[in-house]
């Protein structure tokens, strides 16, 4: 009699095992490696918002696509562990100086432009998750000395983070660039939304996580504007009252809100577009430019002087801030922000009067009142402004010619900085840059 109830007690305990099972597998988002939003997507963009009408969605698509191809070849590699991936970045990269190039391997700010690429092509390129997943693995591999969440932002050969900085200044290979750290947390997103998170990584998990150090390290919590990087601190006001204009991801941010419901990325956004204004108004009203840094949040914001952090035109239009038409023309596209709108369609005006309507003399650097001290062309500066041209009917023709001139130059291996960003505009110029 007790061997008896002590089966049944069995059999009962296997058969609501097997039930609770069956219940979690039909509860549960089955693991893919199907992208659910293939590339291409055709995003209708918000109102008001253009695209290039001179070439057909399908030839914007495959252009887009034999762009990513040749991009993928030139800068993507395997290394530093089994199933790791990382965008090789310093061969030609003007950010970096020459004697360190030959050791520099990768930082953030490519790493998470890398990911932000795979997830968006993913469909296209049928191995897409296994670069993005190879390149989670590459990022957990570097995170920042501050703790988990950041990623170090610079790694040398023996893939080991940089000693010192190459670029100069106060931060070794440890500490973070916010915008890298930012944007990795934007592609876990998105990949959630592409092959869910039941898989190998929960993405969304990883996402939150980074999304909360981002917050929690690299946002001032008194003025609510973005720092350069976790190795910011009170104790040295010059640079914890700065900020770095090309770091002003503000779709991003919408989106950090939606996936945390914090109400600081709120308060971050306002700020930002605060600075924004502030900057166009008093500093650049003929251009609408933005300088590479941002100073004196806490007294009175204005640009950095030459030499703050990189160089002498830290105060000027250069090689970080060159990114902000595609930042900020990013939260009109894909929220219908009017702030973003009016902050792009300054610099819009400016530069195609600037260049009586030929992108082909965009130069690569500006003073604040337009003033160039740039001599040559580079797509870092061109390919932006594409994106923000999409923002009304006015610029057709402009955008047009941007994209006409884009993609007629030919993908090289000697600069990953102005290939990069051409990559990213081209999705965003041809539909295919959806959000979260």
């Amino acid at each position: 009699m007790k061997l008896s109830i002590t089966r049944s007690v069995f059999a009962f305990a296997v058969c609501a095992l097997l039930i609770a099972a069956k219940a979690n597998a039909l509860a549960a988002p089955a693991a893919t490696t199907t992208p659910k939003k293939p590339f291409p997507q055709h995003i209708v963009y918000a109102a008001g918002s253009i695209k290039p009408n001179d070439v057909s969605p399908a030839q914007r698509d495959a252009m887009t696509a034999k762009r990513y191809a040749d991009w993928k070849k030139a800068y993507l590699r395997q290394g530093c562990g089994p199933g790791r991936y990382y965008i090789y970045v310093a061969k030609g990269n003007k950010n970096l100086d020459t004697d360190v190039n030959r050791d520099t391997l990768t930082v953030s700010e490519g790493h998470g432009y890398g990911m932000l690429i795979f997830a968006w092509m993913a469909g296209y390129d049928i191995n897409a998750k296994k670069y993005f997943d190879g390149m989670v693995r590459y990022w957990q591999d570097h995170q920042a000395s501050s703790g988990n969440g950041l990623m170090a932002w610079n790694q040398v050969k023996g893939c080991k983070n940089a000693v010192k900085n190459p670029a100069g200044g106060p931060v070794n290979g440890s500490g973070t660039a916010t915008d890298g750290d930012l944007d990795i947390a934007y592609a876990l997103l998105l990949a959630d939304k592409q092959w869910s998170s039941a898989g190998t990584f929960n993405y969304r998990h990883l996402a939150v996580s980074a999304i909360q150090a981002v917050r929690m390290r690299e946002i001032n919590p008194v003025t609510h504007h973005v720092l350069l990087g976790d190795w910011v601190n009170p104790i040295d006001p010059e640079f914890y009252y700065a900020t770095r204009p090309s770091d002003f991801m503000l779709s991003h941010f919408r989106a950090f809100l939606a996936a945390t419901n914090h109400g600081e990325w709120t308060n971050i956004i306002n700020k930002t577009y605060d600075i924004i204004k502030t900057m166009q108004t008093r500093f650049s009203p003929t251009t609408g430019l933005l300088p590479d840094f941002v100073v004196t949040i806490q007294t009175g914001t204005r640009p950095a002087a030459a030499e703050f952090l990189e160089g002498p035109e830290d105060g000027w239009y250069s090689y970080n801030s060159c990114r902000t038409p595609w930042r900020i023309g990013m939260d009109f596209l894909l929220y219908g922000e009017a702030r973003a709108r009016t902050a792009v369609g300054k610099i819009n005006a400016w530069i195609k009067i600037k260049t009586g309507g030929d992108p082909g003399k965009i130069l690569d650097g500006y003073r604040l009142n337009g003033i160039a001290f740039g001599t040559g062309d580079d797509l870092a500066f061109v390919a932006p402004f594409g994106v923000s041209a999409m923002s009304g009917s006015a610029n057709q023709a402009w955008l047009n010619k941007l994209w006409a001139g884009i993609t007629a130059r030919k993908v090289s291996d000697t600069d990953y900085f102005g290939e990069t960003l051409t990559m990213l505009s081209l999705i965003a110029m041809s539909g295919n840059a959806w959000k979260p």
